[in-house]
């Protein structure tokens, strides 16, 4: 990974990522404990991580024609400078306590749209920066600062939440202005040819493709189950902290960081190995690191053992995410490379949305209960898709 940071380019724009994540990290654990707080549900908990996947799943597809028509910095720009504009709005109404939950769900939906734009606009980037021989040191260099930022900024996060909820606002108002001002000063930046389509044929043919694509199809339908079922778990983790293992706002960040660490972890070492020439085989691996670390955390009441767990499920977690961007990144024409990772960041949509089905089940049966049954259906699907993902693994990697 060291080696793509002599890429002047590619080093400013990796600095921007990190703030532009620390935000985006902080933003659910606020979300979350201020609603638990005010409603002491798990319903509505789950409910306000999945009004955010709805803004997510809502507008990705509109976000891949976008990308694939207008510059990527100035689409990550406008979407930053809209969310600081809500941020600030919403650390005015906590600082004078006028803060209530429908607030809260607002800003979520809002949040899952940006997100919606910004999440494939980074990745097609990282390619426009890395190439296609270094993209998967550059998609898990993309993790390693989510990851990092999923270490640090929830631990501030974290401790200033507990002192004052605005100061968590501030803090991800900071985030957002110092990456903004990072992108804006990218260069070279180029953006794609304009297609004499309109923006709705141009949405309409990248459903087509999808869908008619084999192969692409396939890794689509495998994102999807894991994100439906899997990452249920991020919505349920305030839930978790304060009733099953007795932590606070600051002991949530702790346990979100501490996850976080086990993503960075795997994402250094994927980093430093050699290149693994059969990309299905990372995902399959993933998904079962992945699906059985759920459901051991899941049934853990003891912090330390919890910790562990929950690290390496996050690890996992990113093995088979990174093996899948890969995939899919080196499998589509340029032309469509904004729209097919667009489907991407729609199905990272429904891991919000799984907060209604999660919040649902915990509400009658309990959040371990919710996030048990999410590793379940993970370990199901990964051996239903062992054989034709190692398939694709080998087809990709022989260039065919």
């Amino acid at each position: 990974m060291l080696s793509l940071f002599k890429n002047q380019a590619f080093r400013r724009f990796f600095y921007g990522l990190l703030f532009d994540d620390a935000s985006m990290m902080v933003s659910p654990m606020l979300q979350g404990w201020i609603v638990l707080i005010q409603t002491d549900s798990a319903f509505w908990v789950g409910a306000t991580a999945g009004v955010s996947g709805v803004g997510m799943t809502l507008f990705s597809p509109l976000a891949g024609v976008l990308i694939d028509r207008y510059n990527r910095k100035i689409l990550l720009v406008v979407t930053q400078a809209i969310q600081i504009v809500l941020v600030a709005i919403l650390g005015i109404a906590a600082f004078y306590e006028l803060l209530e939950v429908w607030h809260v769900l607002g800003y979520g939906f809002c949040a899952g749209a940006f997100h919606a734009v910004r999440l494939p606009c980074k990745m097609a980037m990282t390619l426009d920066l890395v190439g296609p021989k270094n993209l998967l040191k550059g998609t898990a260099a993309n993790f390693f600062s989510m990851t990092v930022m999923g270490v640090l900024a929830p631990l501030a996060g974290g401790w200033l939440i507990d002192r004052e909820i605005y100061l968590g606002f501030a803090l991800m108002l900071i985030s957002l202005l110092v990456s903004s001002s990072i992108f804006l000063n990218l260069k070279n930046i180029k953006s794609p040819e304009i297609s004499g389509s309109s923006h709705l044929e141009d949405l309409v043919y990248g459903a087509k493709y999808v869908a008619k694509n084999t192969l692409v199809r396939s890794l689509i339908l495998a994102i999807l189950v894991t994100e439906i079922f899997g990452w249920a778990v991020e919505a349920m983790l305030p839930v978790i902290a304060r009733d099953e293992l007795g932590l606070d706002a600051r002991g949530l960040g702790v346990l979100m960081s501490v996850g976080a660490l086990g993503a960075a972890i795997s994402t250094v070492i994927m980093t430093a190995m050699p290149d693994v020439e059969n990309k299905g085989k990372l995902v399959i691996y993933g998904l079962f690191g992945f699906g059985f670390g759920l459901i051991a955390f899941a049934f853990s009441d003891v912090l330390l053992l919890s910790m562990i767990l929950l690290a390496f499920a996050y690890g996992s977690g990113v093995i088979y995410e990174s093996g899948l961007s890969t995939l899919l990144q080196t499998s589509v024409p340029d032309g469509m490379r904004g729209r097919v990772l667009s489907f991407q960041s729609l199905c990272w949509g429904f891991s919000g949305s799984a907060g209604f089905h999660a919040g649902a089940i915990a509400a009658i049966l309990g959040a371990p209960i919710a996030v048990a049954a999410g590793g379940v259906v993970v370990i199901m699907n990964a051996i239903r898709i062992a054989k034709n993902m190692i398939s694709i693994g080998a087809k990709v990697a022989s260039g065919k």
